[in-house]
């Protein structure tokens, strides 16, 4: 009896394995793009809404330019991938001259893994996962045996997300009461700093 107790907690802490992003930052500005690409990043995909800017906000501002613009002087392609509709997607990136882009993703499905893996000619480890949310950017990155990055959301709940939201906020406790994550206890030190983790 006790043999299937112990067996069925590993099992719990398997799933929530799932949920634990690679590297855990304040926001995409912390992000050591040189580490990356020195770990063979070829791609970097990043979520739009409350990853890389507000929900609310239609366009982008200069730190949005700054870090697309670093991501492809080091030979990175920089994908945005949303859940959100086209109209909002494509606005964005048109403004912020982004070519590479996806709306209506549905993450966690695979989906557009399979469809970026092919367009870029990359390996799994090849790639990159950039979000705020852990059940669909983490939880798509860790199911396409990809790398991630957890940042804080840049914005208050979006209404029209808060099941989403409150999804988030149980995995959250989960992992946080199995010692895996914790809020606020971010990877990067000094800005800088390489990351192990890779």
């Amino acid at each position: 009896m006790a043999k299937q107790i112990f067996k069925k907690k590993k099992n719990r802490n398997l799933l929530l394995n799932y949920f634990k992003p690679s590297i855990y930052v304040q926001n995409v500005n912390k992000i050591n793009l040189e580490s990356l690409k020195k770990h063979g990043i070829k791609v970097f995909i990043c979520d739009l809404d409350n990853t890389l800017t507000p929900f609310y906000r239609r366009i982008p501002n200069t730190d949005n330019l700054n870090l697309i613009q670093r991501v492809q002087k080091l030979g990175m392609h920089f994908v945005l991938l949303s859940n959100n509709a086209k109209k909002r997607v494509e606005s964005f990136a048109n403004k912020a001259g982004i070519e590479h882009y996806y709306w209506n993703a549905k993450k966690p499905l695979l989906k557009y893994f399979r469809v970026i893996s092919k367009k870029f000619n990359v390996q799994s480890n090849e790639i990159i996962m950039v979000g705020d949310q852990l059940i669909t950017d983490v939880f798509f990155a860790n199911r396409a045996h990809i790398e991630s990055i957890l940042v804080v959301p840049v914005a208050g709940v979006d209404e029209s997300n808060r099941l989403v939201r409150l999804l988030d906020r149980l995995v959250y406790k989960r992992l946080a009461q199995r010692n895996i994550l914790h809020k606020g206890f971010f990877d990067e030190g000094e800005y800088g700093i390489d990351y192990d983790i890779l």
